[in-house]
């Protein structure tokens, strides 16, 4: 197995804990007065991030390209367990959508709260529990999809056999792995598209388009509308907005070029017949960095977490810094 690729996903892993941790705790401590109910949209975000290096790093995935087929199969020591391999990896696999859905939920509301702010009283309190139910439709429909459209048989298990073994000594038989495969060769050598399973494919890439296209209509809408009411707007108001419209769109822009233009790849290369090979395993790394990095966006733009970051890494470092006494000599004899 590439070494590289299970470097860069235990330490992934190992930093998403961090940086995580260090935004959930500055929510908590500091964003109750700033953004109020909106707290509670970037601290189930920031959550969740933490949830997903978890099930990132108990499946471990290694992605293969050939032909008409995209493989993730795993290389923790669940990788033999059929059962709950398959569960997990198909897990992985749904954790993408949830992530552009939490994305698309934290815009909307920002719309809301900017442009629409008479629907307000609608998500007042436990009512907040609405934005979050098409986020977990979205997961569970790609779970299903991936589950029942890129299933583990033994067509695919013999279409990969050679490959795996050749390139990682795997044994595609008994090893855990999702694969959609588009279409077989007859026995006269002609195609047989497999529409059922690019059906569910292309389910998989519209939620994607779903909830970006969520995301811009949002964004330009509240852009526009910040644009022309920002002289009726106090100068704070005026800048926590400003400081959270930038945040959600690094937030978006990171997943787009870590996470989905790359497995939108996965999806559409066998398509083309393009052979990528292990090529692939550099979509896995970016997938693994991916959590680790998106809590510095808000921990760096914000500007209140920014300061209070920075405070408590001086006084870490105040705290480690040791000056040295001078004790006077006694009792010395000329």
């Amino acid at each position: 197995m590439p070494l590289w690729l299970h470097v860069i996903q235990h330490a992934g892993f190992f930093f998403a804990q961090i940086t995580n941790g260090i935004l959930v705790y500055l929510i908590a401590t500091k964003a109750q007065k700033l953004f109020g109910t909106y707290r509670h949209l970037m601290c189930a975000f920031a959550v969740f991030s933490l949830i997903y290096a978890w099930v990132e790093v108990f499946t471990q995935p290694v992605m293969h390209i050939k032909g008409p087929v995209f493989i993730v199969f795993m290389d923790s020591p669940l990788k033999y367990q059929a059962g709950i391999g398959n569960f997990v990896t198909c897990l992985y696999c749904g954790s993408f959508a949830l992530v552009i859905s939490l994305l698309a939920a934290q815009f909307s509301y920002r719309f809301i709260v900017v442009c629409r702010p008479e629907f307000l009283p609608k998500l007042d309190g436990f009512k907040l529990v609405i934005i979050f139910i098409p986020c977990m439709f979205f997961f569970i429909l790609w779970f299903e999809l991936v589950y029942w459209g890129m299933a583990n048989t033994k067509e695919k298990q013999e279409y990969m056999r050679e490959e795996l073994e050749t390139f990682y000594e795997e044994d595609s038989r008994k090893v855990c792995f999702i694969a959609p495969m588009y279409w077989s060769i007859g026995k006269n050598g002609e195609k047989i598209w497999n529409f059922f399973e690019i059906g569910l494919a292309f389910g998989c890439v519209m939620i994607i388009v779903v909830c970006f296209t969520t995301i811009l209509f949002c964004s330009i809408n509240i852009y526009y509308f910040m644009t022309s009411i920002q002289c009726h707007m106090s100068k704070r108001t005026l800048e926590l907005n400003h400081q959270l419209f930038v945040t959600l769109s690094f937030q978006t822009l990171l997943p787009f070029v870590m996470m989905y233009s790359p497995v939108g790849l996965l999806f559409c290369l066998p398509l083309f017949e393009v052979y990528g090979g292990d090529i692939a395993n550099y979509v896995g790394a970016t997938l693994a960095l991916y959590p680790a990095l998106e809590p510095l966006i808000a921990i760096f733009t914000i500007n209140e977490f920014r300061r209070t970051f920075m405070n408590l890494h001086r006084k870490k470092v105040q705290t480690t810094v040791t000056v040295p006494t001078l004790t006077p000599t006694m009792g010395v004899v000329d």
